[in-house]
């Protein structure tokens, strides 16, 4: 809900630049760094089945405190916290999901939490920009109700969530992470700091310097979340069939394709250049998170391995929205003429990287399979 009303929240309301806005998005990184070391110390004293609805508390509260909190310091300190509580929320139910049937159809069982993941953000973004349309802080208490609702689902179905099956002591000790694991929170590190360039960088940049009101970033941002969840569960399935690597060579050509075409905003009206080009960013992204995870992550990997892994698209994340910010303060020039150039350079970057990063991924898995 946050994203179509950051500047309001942010630069609106504290009066801070654009540049320091994105750090509203990237301090919950502390917060899900902390909790991966809270998990890797209390290991399997404290079950899922407590920890989710203890998640959805903190966050309600937080969330709560955020809408009134008095400067903007206050207001990082309240996110940093909250970050901890969303890793919870969403490890603990992605593991769930992995575990929840056979590995021969693993890839199409996280391509529907992708899905429903990816619909949930839709209906959040244009939900955010309706709702903050007239208040900015609006959001943070809807969003302050909304957990407020996952803690009683948490409460009503505890026996589900205890009845998911134990996963293995982590090897080695010292890390929870196999080699190829490595590879898998690599990928998604990536995913997220392109996301974060999108999700952050662009909203600011398109409502700093192109007149793009809140309604109109909503409604596309809420169209490439369709996107993403249209595709998720078939490329969840090719994944299954074909090999997550090869699905991810594609999905990451298709993705960047959409990013690059951002560059057009250049020549023409935003209005005639963002939907299109976020609704191929949004097919493209919807083979990420399903390739990654069939190509590189164990169905049975514990909460522990899970929170990590998603810890490692919180960093992704945070580098993304540093970035942005940092291209943002340096450049010294109009968001006009910033915003068309970032973006494919970007894409650029992301296409080699996920190439690079596949192929490393293959090598290894054809030296163990040679040993």
């Amino acid at each position: 809900m946050v994203v179509p009303v950051l500047h309001g929240l942010s630069v609106d309301r504290f009066g801070v630049g654009e540049g320091a806005a994105h750090a509203f998005m990237a301090v919950n990184l502390l917060g899900a760094v902390g909790v991966v070391l809270l998990l890797a110390i209390l290991k399997r004293r404290s079950p899922p089945s407590q920890l989710l609805p203890i998640a959805a508390v903190v966050s309600m509260i937080l969330l709560a405190l955020m809408s009134v909190a008095p400067s903007w310091p206050v207001m990082l300190a309240l996110r940093c916290i909250e970050g901890g509580a969303d890793l919870i929320l969403l490890a603990i139910p992605l593991r769930m999901i992995s575990l929840a049937g056979g590995e021969s159809q693993y890839g199409a069982r996280m391509g529907v939490a992708f899905t429903v993941l990816m619909v949930a953000l839709a209906c959040g973004a244009m939900l955010g920009a309706i709702v903050g349309s007239a208040s900015a802080g609006s959001v943070l208490l809807a969003g302050s109700v909304t957990s407020g609702v996952l803690f009683v689902l948490a409460c009503w179905l505890r026996r589900f969530v205890r009845a998911t099956p134990r996963s293995p002591d982590d090897e080695p000790k010292r890390c929870p992470l196999i080699p190829s694991e490595w590879f898998g929170a690599l990928m998604l590190a990536m995913d997220r700091g392109l996301a974060a360039l999108v999700s952050v960088t662009l909203p600011i940049l398109l409502a700093s310097g192109f007149d793009i009101g809140p309604v109109t970033l909503g409604m596309a941002l809420g169209g490439m979340f369709m996107a993403l969840a249209v595709f998720a569960i078939p490329v969840g399935r090719l994944a299954d069939a074909m090999g997550g690597g090869r699905v991810r060579v594609a999905a990451t050509a298709v993705c960047s394709t959409g990013i690059a075409g951002l560059g057009l905003l250049a020549w023409f009206p935003a209005i005639v250049v963002l939907p299109p080009c976020l609704l191929v960013y949004g097919a493209g992204a919807a083979g990420l998170m399903p390739s990654a995870f069939t190509s590189s992550v164990r169905q049975n990997a514990s909460t522990l391995v899970f929170s990590s892994l998603q810890a490692a698209g919180q960093l992704g994340y945070a580098v993304g929205i540093g970035l942005g910010a940092a291209v943002v303060a340096a450049a010294a020039l109009p968001p006009q003429e910033i915003l068309p150039r970032i973006f494919p350079i970007a894409a650029i970057a992301f296409l080699v990287a996920n190439l690079a990063t596949v192929a490393g991924l293959q090598a290894m898995s054809r030296r163990v399979q040679g040993a």
